[in-house]
Formats: structure tokens, sequence, C-alpha cells
């Protein structure tokens, strides 16, 4: 038996997902690298108690380039989900353009199915970007954000008329 955390769901494993903002810090200073630029580059993973986690890659390449760069949208998985952004997939390019003009996108982390090639959604693809430490995740709200998200989805199956996910809905 095992218990599984994620970066959007880390519980008791949460500061050992990544960097802390007191290790990232230290890290800067050993090797002579600005920590504000840094925070402005990668802005971390905010967890519900107000833990701010690093991701280890973002940070390692930048301590050892001793620079600042959009470094995932050279590797592999981007070429992989750019097609999705470009094609607009769920809405997906304009929860991009949203994020980079300095707004948040709400998404629903639970549909995600924990591979890199099976995405029935924006929210999956973001999800995967989170994961791989593209992405930073505001969890703060935690289970408000999940009520919310499982009301909308029940709003929106009333509206369908779909009368069997209603019910599914009022039964959890």
């Amino acid at each position: 038996m095992f218990d599984e955390f994620s970066m959007t769901d880390a519980d008791i494993m949460a500061e050992y997902t990544g960097f802390t903002e007191s290790e990232t810090r230290t890290l800067c200073e050993k090797y002579d690298v600005d920590y504000e630029e840094r925070k402005l580059w990668y802005d971390g993973y905010l967890l519900e108690d107000g833990m701010h986690i690093f991701s280890p890659k973002s940070v390692v390449d930048a301590v050892r380039r001793r620079k600042f760069g959009g470094y995932w949208t050279q590797t592999e998985t981007y070429e992989a989900l750019k097609m999705y952004i470009d094609m607009n997939f769920d809405g997906l390019r304009d929860s991009v353009i949203e994020m980079l003009g300095g707004n948040r996108c709400r998404i629903n982390p639970r549909t995600f199915q924990n591979d890199m090639t099976t995405f029935n959604g924006r929210d999956d693809v973001l999800t995967l970007l989170i994961h791989l430490g593209y992405l930073t995740y505001d969890s703060e709200e935690g289970e408000v954000l999940y009520a919310l998200s499982d009301s909308e989805a029940l709003l929106e199956a009333t509206i369908r008329g779909d009368a069997a996910a209603v019910a599914e809905r009022l039964s959890t």
C-alpha cells in the first residue's frame, strides 16, 4: 500500500515536493543569483498553509546557468502540448493568454488521468503543466474550489437536462 501525493495535493509531503522559499533564497545567495529576479520568473506553488514551494528544475537551471529563461518551451512536453494550445482545445489558448496577462485561471485538477497522453479537456493539460512545474498552482482555497467546481458541474448538467449527471452529482 502507498499514498500518492502531487503538487496540487501534497498534504503532509508539501515541504518535500520542491524547494521551500528559504531553501531557494539560500541557493540564490550561495551561487550569487538575484533572488528577487528569480521570484519574478518563477512564482512557485502557493500551498494551503501559505507555504511557497518552487520547482527544483527551474531553480537549479537558473542557478546553474546564472540566467533566467523560459526553459520549458524548449522541451518535448511543450511541443506535444503546443498543438492543444494552438487549436484552443477546450478554451486552453484563451486560458494561457489570460495567465500571460497576469490573471488567474480556475481549474479542476481532479480530472487529470496522471499520464502525458490522455487529455479530456483544458483542465487536464493545465494540470499536467502544473505537475511538470511549468505553471504555478494556488491551492490556498482547497476544498472551497472543489465545492465550487462540483456546484458548477451540477448547474451545467441541470441546464443540459442531463438527469443522470445531476443524480450522480447529488449523490456525492
